[in-house]
């Protein structure tokens, strides 16, 4: 199964200077897309200089798109990452074949591992997985609506933070309104958005820490790894400490 981080060579294309176009107070898509597309696309926010926009209608997204974002979507179905899972297995194997464990400390290891991954499966909600979501269904108009370039969305959910302008259209997504506890995760959005990336990021920690006793495990390992960095800005950002470092690539 592919990563959503795993890197992979930018194919978006920035588009030639065109004035922008209004209609009905929002702006009308003139991004890279085919022009025989730009009629399903339509404005959905806008975020520091940069506008968004969707394909009006589910049926109109791009296969290929959809077929490259697929681990967030098993992520949403399972509530689970797809490679902290891969991780979870691989690192309860190396647990149990490691003999220089003795058999107390491979109890409590497998123990733990156990607590967390039902932790995960326990949350039924995540900031998190919304975030990686909202990266596949909104584009801007550098960005190609047919495909799905890993590292570039990556760096859309960090412009989005460094921004720090799109909170509220966040919390006013459909499936927010679906969710019981709705009116205390608009007031406590930070905090609850600190607690979940603290325990993700405690859970990935240990993983590749028992990954690292196998140098088989590098790849998968290196994938956890850029999947903390990103979870570790989200953290930063929750914080108001967050400090953008990939506007060069972003901002043009």
């Amino acid at each position: 199964m592919r990563n959503w981080f795993r890197r992979k060579p930018p194919v978006h294309t920035a588009p030639s200077e065109v004035e922008e176009t209004i209609v009905d107070d929002k702006p009308i898509y003139k991004g890279v897309a085919p022009k025989d597309r730009w009629d399903q696309i339509e404005f959905a926010f806008r975020s520091g200089k940069k506008n968004y926009f969707r394909f009006s209608s589910e049926v109109n997204i791009p296969f290929q798109r959809a077929v490259a974002a697929r681990d967030i979507l098993t992520e949403e179905l399972w509530q689970i990452n797809p490679d902290q899972l891969k991780g979870w297995l691989k690192g309860l194997i190396n647990v149990i074949q490691d003999e220089k464990v003795k058999g107390d400390k491979k109890i409590f290891e497998l123990g733990v591992l156990a607590h967390r991954l039902q932790e995960q499966l326990d949350m039924s909600f995540s900031l998190v997985r919304q975030f990686k979501l909202a990266s596949v269904f909104y584009f801007d108009e550098q960005e190609n609506p047919l495909d799905y370039q890993y590292p570039y969305n990556a760096e859309k959910i960090r412009y989005w933070m460094a921004n720090n302008d799109v909170q509220g259209f966040f919390l006013n997504l459909p499936e927010y309104l679906l969710v019981p506890s709705g009116k205390e995760l608009v007031a406590n959005f930070p905090i609850y958005l600190q607690g979940e990336t603290m325990q993700r990021l405690k859970d990935l920690t240990h993983i590749t820490s028992i990954l690292s006793m196998d140098s088989s495990d590098n790849d998968l390992r290196k994938d956890i790894i850029l999947q903390m960095e990103l979870l570790k800005d989200i953290n930063s950002w929750s914080n108001g400490l967050f400090t953008n470092t990939t506007s060069s690539t972003i901002d043009g």
